[in-house]
């Protein structure tokens, strides 16, 4: 995911880290086969890379299918060096495992990458992989698979109709029968959802039709579903703020436009505060 240099402030999107790898390790397969992975999930072998220990970030998803072996990093900033970094871990798998990885990144922010270059070319060196731009995914395809971790991606890609697109998914994360995984999978969404602050909005607003979509008297969980997933979603940033940066509470809260007193109870809880 995004790196993070010594000295510097991360960039916000590392805020994504988590439910974005959560999603990809349920391997959502219709928006892997768009992108060009074809798999049978009940073949996959998770494999843990071993990086070395001034290695500042983990590879998101590595995992061994039918013989291949395929890196995927997700990446929320438009980053000049990612070429780079993926010839790194390029190198790490194959010291690894013996065997060259098909690398993809997975862009997910909202402006058009310009600075990422899908390929490295140096003197005597030629190095490529493949760079997905997650806005030229169409939503409605991720809808037709049975998969709530394709659905929950959809929030991330192309929509004809915005409003339409998520009510799409609203319903069809009604019909998960499972209301830990309903619970699950709304508040993945919700915190995916803020690097589409227009789409976030759209969510709350739902909020107010949600009884007519999902039967909210029948289960009261989705009534107040959304506050409870948002509310959740910023406690995980403040936590994950505080660990890789040392902000200051104040500084936290004005960044995620939260109380002071929040903060400072969410870091108690995690017992990074007395």
């Amino acid at each position: 995911m995004d790196s993070k240099s010594k000295g510097k402030t991360p960039k916000q999107g590392k805020t994504y880290d988590i439910p974005l790898r959560k999603l990809l390790k349920d391997l959502p397969t219709q928006f892997l086969n768009l992108i060009g992975i074809s798999i049978d999930s009940q073949k996959v072998k998770f494999l843990d890379v071993k990086l070395p220990k001034l290695f500042e970030r983990e590879a998101d998803l590595v995992f061994e299918h039918q013989g291949n072996i395929y890196h995927i990093e997700i990446q929320s900033v438009d980053d000049p060096k990612m070429a780079d970094r993926m010839l790194y871990y390029y190198l790490l798998i194959k010291e690894n495992y013996g065997r060259t990885p098909k690398q993809f990144v997975v862009y997910v922010g909202e402006k058009l990458p310009k600075r990422m270059k899908p390929f490295l070319e140096e003197e005597n060196l030629k190095f490529s992989y493949t760079l997905v731009d997650i806005n030229k995914v169409d939503c409605s395809k991720l809808l037709e698979s049975p998969s709530p971790s394709d659905w929950a991606l959809a929030v991330l890609c192309k929509m004809e109709d915005e409003v339409k697109g998520i009510r799409e998914i609203l319903k069809r994360v009604a019909q998960i029968e499972n209301q830990e995984e309903r619970r699950r999978y709304l508040e993945l969404i919700l915190h995916i959802a803020r690097l589409r602050p227009k789409r976030l909005d759209l969510l709350k607003r739902e909020e107010e039709e949600m009884p007519i979509i999902i039967e909210v008297e029948k289960d009261p969980f989705y009534k107040e579903g959304l506050e409870k997933g948002l509310e959740k979603a910023k406690k995980e940033d403040a936590i994950n703020l505080y660990k890789e940066t040392k902000w200051p509470v104040e500084k936290i809260a004005k960044v995620l436009k939260v109380s002071k007193e929040k903060v400072e109870k969410w870091l108690k809880e995690a017992k990074l505060l007395s």
